[in-house]
């Protein structure tokens, strides 16, 4: 993939995360985009590279960047602690040959994607309830602190009981 390869080669630290990281857990959705997680001080290398390879930026704030160009890009900007760790803690796919966080930290991104945007909600849910049935051994408190978070536990904790 494209865009590994020239994070790769910058040494830019990433993670894949949203649609396509799901493969890695046994569950494929259709996606128009590819979702990569990187620490903030990358974030202008990243514009860079990009706008110096033909896309072009839709939408940009300290806590994403998104392109466009021959594939859509989006980058979630790990600025936290709790996002950061997400990309130290990422193992590298031999299904996918790419690094991918863990299905816990995908989980606790799917949750505040939806907590932010009620649109997302039964997409998300439903890939959240995928990677429940699919990972059989989660961390069940590192999903409940995410879930906590965000006042989403009763839900995860619905998903976790009906497994």
């Amino acid at each position: 993939m494209w865009s590994h390869q020239k994070l790769s080669e910058l040494k830019v630290p990433h993670a894949l995360i949203g649609g396509m990281a799901l493969s890695e857990y046994g569950y494929s959705r259709g996606t128009q985009d590819v979702d990569w997680l990187i620490p903030e001080e990358f974030a202008s290398i990243v514009l860079d590279l990009f706008l110096k390879n033909s896309f072009k930026i839709y939408h940009q704030s300290s806590e994403v960047l998104q392109f466009t160009g021959i594939a859509e890009v989006d980058f979630l900007i790990a600025r936290r602690p709790v996002s950061r760790s997400m990309i130290e803690n990422s193992h590298y796919s031999t299904h996918l040959n790419l690094p991918v966080v863990l299905p816990e930290d995908l989980i606790g991104l799917k949750i505040q994607a939806y907590s932010g945007n009620e649109k997302r909600k039964f997409k998300d849910l439903a890939d959240i309830q995928e990677l429940v049935i699919n990972c059989q051994s989660l961390d069940w408190d590192k999903i409940k602190s995410y879930a906590d978070y965000f006042n989403e536990w009763p839900t995860l904790q619905q998903m976790r009981d009906s497994k």
